[in-house]
């Protein structure tokens, strides 16, 4: 799937129905294809890095290497599966699965996920993360 970049030129709703027309620098999608378009911030830096220490805190200190999970890479792959609900696209007559990921994801569907992250740890690992939270606390703010 090509990524292309585009101008909108002009919005209007129509019986219900969100109408946009772009510009594109690429290739054109076939008529009758679904495409995704994506805007606005991006989740930022330094909420990927917490998240990435949250994990590997979590892997070291929070003992979850006692309930199989070894490295913060499977730990995430685990996650993204649970909670990231896998994509349907059609692709000709075949259909294709593309893997929900956490890079697409806004500043505020990251914190929701994080969120949900750190709940599932409290609830299902019974995992008291409030350690972590109080040391990057005094450690960061």
């Amino acid at each position: 799937m090509p990524t292309v970049k585009g101008k909108v030129q002009k919005t209007k709703i129509t019986d219900g129905h969100f109408m946009c027309l772009l510009v594109l620098n690429g290739k054109l999608p076939r008529d009758g294809k679904y495409v995704t378009l994506k805007w606005g911030s991006k989740r930022t830096l330094p909420q990927n890095a917490l998240y990435w220490v949250f994990l590997n805190w979590l892997i070291e200190h929070a003992e979850l290497k006692d309930q199989g999970h070894f490295c913060p890479d499977a730990l995430h792959a685990n996650l993204k599966a649970h909670f990231l609900q896998e994509k349907i696209l059609e692709k000709d007559e075949y259909p294709d699965k593309e893997l929900a990921t956490t890079t697409l994801l806004n500043k505020s569907e990251f914190s929701e996920y994080f969120e949900k992250v750190d709940h599932f740890m409290q609830e299902f690992f019974e995992i008291d993360t409030s350690p972590f939270w109080e040391e990057h606390k005094e450690n960061h703010t």
